[in-house]
């Protein structure tokens, strides 16, 4: 299924997203991830636009090589201090924060993603 194309892309993000020669697969990338979600093809417009949006900062992540590398934060410690304003915050064990993209991409999906985000189906045989 592809949610979103390289000229949707374009006309959402402009056309200097990424390297031409890139395009193709990170659209390609934010459709598999799309799919993996199980993002239903039968929409209205106004989710369509709302896919497409997704879909759109999805292939610039994949195009920026961050599309599968993000990773929830876990924090190891923060601190804050009041004069001067300071705040500090360490992650554990290589973790990072996720990336601004991705959140705006999980709340723009969220009424799809809800309880089957980062869920899989395991079948035995």
């Amino acid at each position: 299924m592809a949610y979103v194309t390289v000229e949707q892309v374009n006309e959402t993000l402009g056309s200097d997203w990424a390297d031409p020669a890139a395009k193709p697969l990170a659209v390609q990338m934010a459709n598999t991830w799309l799919t993996a979600r199980q993002i239903p093809e039968k929409l209205s417009l106004e989710d369509q636009q709302t896919i497409t949006l997704a879909g759109s900062y999805l292939a610039k992540m994949a195009a920026d090589g961050t599309l599968y590398a993000y990773s929830e934060g876990v924090v190891a410690s923060e601190s804050v201090k009041a004069d001067t304003v300071s705040v500090s915050t360490t992650y554990a064990n290589g973790s990072r924060p996720v990336l601004a993209d991705m959140a705006f991409v999980t709340d723009l999906l969220s009424k799809w993603l809800s309880g089957n985000s980062f869920q899989f189906r395991l079948a035995r045989g």
